[in-house]
């Protein structure tokens, strides 16, 4: 199977993972990006939401070596406490820290190639929701579709009450063009859950 721009390859030579990740990005969008230096290996997923009214507060999960995603790793830090009602406007992150001293924003790199890659928001909350047009769009032309960097989360009054859901993020990422995002060749370069609670 073909791997992502996202996929890791493990090395054991430091030199080696250190020389790629100096080496940079690759300038093809809809070329995957290999090995495990690569700047574009993700470490770190962070999704903060700011109400309308009120903090914003954020849920991370780290992948120590960047060589696990896009399936989930370790614990969330953080759990998201949305409240009956309430909108939220939210970010995703994803970072390189793999070295604190050259930390990398993935996240760029998505929105560089935004029309080869849409990020997907699901929760098992009922009555929470992430609109489609509350998302961002890409350049493509002459319509514009969605990438979801930036979203909008809906937290209904009549949302039910719950300690225990979940919100699932997932990006693809399309060889070509995504049009619309919703078609059904593309590798899955994240797919990643974070803890919610409703009340």
């Amino acid at each position: 199977m073909r791997s992502s721009w996202l996929t890791i390859r493990r090395y054991s030579s430091v030199a080696v993972i250190l020389s790629a990740v100096i080496a940079g990005a690759c300038d093809n969008p809809a070329a995957p990006i290999e090995g495990a230096g690569d700047p574009e290996n993700i470490s770190r997923v962070t999704v903060r939401l700011t109400p309308t009214s009120g903090v914003s507060q954020t849920s991370f999960r780290v992948d120590p070596d960047g060589t696990t995603l896009p399936l989930p790793v370790g614990a969330a830090q953080g759990t998201l406490a949305l409240v009956k009602g309430m909108t939220y406007a939210g970010t995703i992150t994803l970072l390189n820290d793999l070295d604190p001293k050259n930390v990398i924003d993935i996240t760029a790199e998505v929105r560089k190639e935004a029309n080869f890659h849409r990020f997907f928001y699901t929760l098992t909350c009922a009555g929470v929701t992430v609109p489609e047009a509350g998302l961002d769009l890409d350049t493509q032309s002459p319509t514009k579709y969605p990438v979801g960097i930036n979203f909008q989360l809906i937290a209904a009054a009549s949302a039910a009450t719950s300690s225990s859901c979940t919100l699932n993020v997932r990006l693809h990422h399309f060889e070509s063009a995504k049009g619309n995002g919703l078609g059904s060749v593309f590798d899955t370069d994240l797919s990643i859950d974070f803890p919610v609670t409703v009340n």
